[in-house]
Parts: structure tokens; C-alpha cells; sequence
């Protein structure tokens, strides 16, 4: 071989090994980026006044997990907020919510203003909601806003929606999948409090502990806690594919 072309030769090799570490740090990072990501919850909880120790017991069970948890409480729980919520692999949705018109609609803890969001309220994107007849009206978002403002946050991510009829409808359910949820879980019809926060933990608890799938802990749940005494409604999932989802 001459000199020449070991000089070649060489810057050939060279030229290889420096695509091939680049390559495999780029795959390292990735692969470390996207398990931090998935290795992260966050528990929304407007109603946090109602039971201030509800939030340390789903953290323990989703820290027992693996799971770093964030938590964003009471008025913290914003329009704007929610427009610029980061990635994690399970969202738990403590908050009130309705069905109108077929279409579902999450509370915020933001107090409604008319003069706030305005383009969001004329786009059908946010809408003002009354949480109950003696409570002032505070902002809610819907399936549009999903759509706009929150595109491929929710990648291989669990949506537990704790609220009222969250699956009466499918529209925000399809909206979360749409923009990457593995799985969304929620209510048939309306529940009150109490009774959604004894299922809700009961299915976290199967999920975690018994490390059931979201199918098997759906039927778990509602055979051992039971349909809302009051409205009949039971814990359902979208889509049906999404069974065999599994926390951790």
C-alpha cells in the first residue's frame, strides 16, 4: 500500500468511527431523553382543598413505580398553564369536568374572566364552567385546545381523567389519542367525589402495586368499588386497543 493511500485508508476509518460515536451518543441521549420523559407523572388537581392528602398517596404509588412525580394544585391549574404543560408518561387529571352537547370539557382552577382568551373563547377552544350551582364560574378546555395547543405532548402517555362523564363522549378521549395518549380512562357518567377518588385510587393501586393492565384493572376497580351509588356510572377506557396498557 503507499503512502498515499494509507493516508486515504486511514481518513476512511477515521471518518467511520466518527459517524459511529456520533451516532450512538445521539442514540444514548435520545433513548435517555425519551425515558426520562416517560419515566415522569403529573398529578392536576384543582379540588386539592377538598383533600389536601389525596396527591401523596397517588405520588407514592406512581413513585414506587419509578416515576418522578410533579405536582400543580388549586389556582395554580391555568389556561396557560395547561397550554405549555410539558411531556410525561402519566397525566392524573384530579379535576371537575362535564359533557355538553356530546363534547367534554376539563375544569381549570383559573377563575373565568371574559376579557382572558378571548380568540381561545370565540375558537370554541375554552369555554367558562360552573363547578356547582354555589361556586364562581372558572375556565374549562376541550378537545380543540387539546388539538391547538397541546400537539404530540402526550406520547405513549396515560390520561386519567377523574371527573364527570369523561367518556359520556368520546371527543376528548380521541382528541388525547390523537396527539399520542397510549390509553385515556374515565368515567361513564357523572360521580361525585368521594366515590372517584376511592375508585380512581383503587385502580392506581392495581395498576402499581398489583401491576394489573389497564383493562384488568378497569374491571378490578368497578367489581370491588362499585358503580357511583348515586348516578350508576362506572370507569371505562378508550380505546378498547388500549387494554393491555400497563403502568411502569
Amino acid at each position: 500500500m503507499t503512502h498515499r493511500n494509507r493516508l486515504w485508508y486511514a481518513a476512511r476509518v477515521s471518518l467511520f468511527m466518527l459517524i459511529a460515536l456520533t451516532t450512538v451518543s445521539y442514540l444514548d441521549v435520545t433513548l435517555r431523553g425519551n425515558n426520562t420523559r416517560v419515566n415522569r407523572a403529573v398529578i392536576i388537581d384543582p379540588l386539592y382543598a377538598a383533600d389536601p392528602g389525596y396527591r401523596e398517596e397517588v405520588a407514592s404509588l406512581l413513585e414506587g413505580r419509578g416515576y418522578k412525580v410533579d405536582s400543580f394544585m388549586g389556582e395554580d391549574v391555568t389556561v396557560e398553564w395547561l397550554r405549555k404543560m410539558g411531556s410525561y408518561g402519566v397525566v392524573v387529571l384530579r379535576v371537575h369536568s362535564t359533557c355538553n352537547d356530546g363534547m367534554v370539557w376539563l375544569f381549570t382552577g383559573e377563575r373565568y374572566s371574559p376579557d382572558k382568551y378571548v380568540l381561545e373563547q370565540l375558537a370554541d377552544e375554552v369555554h367558562k364552567a360552573k363547578p356547582s350551582l354555589e361556586a364562581d364560574y372558572v375556565f374549562a378546555v376541550g378537545s380543540d385546545f387539546v388539538r391547538h395547543f397541546m400537539k404530540g405532548r402526550f406520547r405513549g402517555t396515560l390520561v386519567v381523567l377523574m371527573g364527570c362523564d369523561g367518556l359520556t363522549g368520546t371527543d376528548l378521549a380521541k382528541a388525547f389519542v390523537e396527539e399520542g395518549a397510549s390509553a385515556y380512562v374515565s368515567w361513564d357518567g357523572p360521580v361525585s367525589l368521594e366515590h372517584t377518588d376511592e375508585a380512581f385510587l383503587c385502580l392506581l393501586e392495581a395498576m402499581t402495586l398489583q401491576r394489573l393492565t389497564l383493562g384488568e384493572a378497569v374491571g378490578y376497580t368497578n367489581d370491588l368499588v362499585g358503580a357511583d351509588p348515586d348516578y350508576n356510572s362506572t370507569i371505562a377506557f378508550y380505546p378498547a386497543a388500549s387494554a393491555g396498557v400497563r403502568i411502569g
